[in-house]
Formats: structure tokens, sequence, C-alpha cells
């Protein structure tokens, strides 16, 4: 019961965008001056070719030209983003235009019902849910029983308990032959980020490289809409507990240092994607077909 009311509680921070830093504004000052400052690390000029801009979602990026072992990623492989709810009719042309066909939502059936993924109802995109934390429903008052100490810890604890989520994820990544995947959650730094970083290391990108690729995210979050149904049942329950505001205000943002201990935990216990994939049952042929996808098939 202890491991599932933490995947609860992981599921509830991750289904925020960029919540605690509303929720920290809402807490009492005493509790609010404790919360951490989140790093913002700014992106440099290289990154400026990976952004899509879209008027109705944040953060979405390519992985277009980052070194690979073999080469540079193909910039029509994968779109990462966050929440699709509030996409315009232009920006879905745009996705279309740059080649997305697959549009994975990594997010709960409860965040889905909140605010629809728009591309689910156009035809020009096949569309795939997949909870990566392998939970629906959410209860808030149990949720807040279990948080890890820190996002990476968070990060490093799906490794083992969402096993079937990911190698759901990956099978049906390496099944789509043709156009760009798209992968989302709602504040697209967490469970996309993760899902980023091991196809960023399953690619043979630097460390470095990946943990910048994470840690920018904040910067592109910045304008993302927090005014979430989920949102406002969070802020009224801190305001019951503050302590949970200041809990929750130290995992905002997207500090470097997350993805730093996700991805020693990773090559630690696994060698790496590569052995995380095998160990959870993706097969020799699926990663060879991701492989190819990254342009990495050498």
């Amino acid at each position: 019961m202890k491991i599932r009311h933490t995947e609860l509680a992981l599921a509830l921070m991750l289904s925020l965008p960029m919540a605690t830093t509303v929720v920290a504004a809402d807490a009492p000052q005493a509790v609010a001056a404790k919360a951490p400052a989140a790093a913002n690390v700014k992106p440099v000029a290289a990154d400026a070719q990976r952004v899509i801009p879209l008027q109705g979602a944040w953060n979405v990026r390519t992985f277009a030209g980052l070194q690979g072992r073999h080469g540079p990623i193909p910039a029509d492989a994968f779109v990462r983003t966050a929440d699709l709810g509030r996409l315009t009719d232009a920006d879905r042309d745009a996705l279309s235009a740059a080649g997305v066909r697959l549009d994975i939502d990594l997010r709960t059936a409860d965040e889905e019902a909140q605010s629809p993924d728009l591309l689910a109802r156009d035809d020009r995109f096949d569309y795939q849910r997949i909870s990566l934390m392998g939970t629906e429903k959410m209860d808030l008052q149990k949720m807040m029983a279990s948080f890890p100490d820190s996002l990476g810890e968070a990060y490093v604890q799906w490794l083992g308990h969402s096993q079937p989520q990911f190698k759901q994820v990956f099978q049906r990544i390496a099944a789509q032959h043709d156009g760009a995947v798209l992968f989302h959650c709602t504040a697209g730094k967490d469970r996309t980020g993760i899902i980023a970083g091991l196809l960023l290391d399953l690619a043979g990108v630097s460390k470095a490289e990946i943990v910048h690729n994470y840690a920018i995210s904040a910067h592109y979050l910045e304008g993302q809409p927090k005014d979430s149904a989920m949102n406002a049942q969070i802020m009224a329950l801190v305001k019951q507990n503050p302590e949970i505001g200041r809990k929750m205000a130290g995992m905002a943002g997207t500090a470097p240092d997350n993805m730093e201990q996700f991805l020693a935990a990773l090559h630690s216990q696994y060698g790496g994607a590569e052995g995380y994939l095998k160990a959870i049952g993706v097969s020799e042929q699926e990663i060879q077909q991701l492989k190819v996808r990254l342009g990495q098939a050498g």
C-alpha cells in the first residue's frame, strides 16, 4: 500500500503545470519563505532550432541536431510538449506540417477529462493515452501522504514502479514507422522529461546535453496557464495543511540535479537506457526501431 500511495502522490504532483509555485504563493508567508527557489536554466542559441512556437501549447520542442553516437537526431523524429488542451486550429496545422503523426498522451484519465487532448479528435493524428504513473483516479488526501524528498528521487522511483507503462510507451513508439512521434503530459517537464531523457540516452547524447535539454523546460513553461481544476483543489488542500505547500514548493521547476540523479541511477542500475529497455521487456528489434527513428542505426 505504501508504494501505491507513493505512485499516486507522484501522479498528483506531476499533473500540475508548474503548480507548486502557485501553491507556494498562496501559502502563508512563513511557509512560502522556506521554499527553495527552483533553478531556471536559460536556453542557448542552439536550442532555438528545436522550438516549435505555438499559441496554445508550451515547451514544444524537437530533438533536432542533438548529437548521438552516429550523428545528429533528425528534426522529424520526436516532438515533446506540455498539455494540448488549448491548441488553436493554426497550432494543429503547424504540428501536422512538422510531420507529427502519433500523439502519446502520458496523463491520467482524470487529467485528460479536465483538459482533453485536441489532437485526439483530429483525423490527421493517431492518438494513444498511456498513463505513465499507472493510475487513473486521484484521491488528493491520500496522495499527499507520501512524497519523495526530491523530483530526482521521484524520477528514480519510476524506473521500478512504472515498468509496464514504460514498456508500453516505448513499444508503441517502436511500432510507429512514419511521421514524428509527439509525447506529452500536463506540465511537460516530468513524465515528458523522463521519456525524453531515456530516448536521448539511448541515442548516445552526452549527459551534459540531456541535463540541459531537461533543465530548460522551466524557462519554456513560464507562461503556461495554472488555472486547472486540479490546481484549485491543491491550493485548497494547502490552505488546510501549509506543510504540504512547503514540500511541494521544493519540487517546482527543472533543476539540473534532478536529471543528473535520474541518469546516475539509470546507468548504475541498468547500464543506461538500452539496458533498462531490455530489462523491462522491450525486444532487440523494437530497440533497433527506436535507434532508427533517432538516426542512430549505424
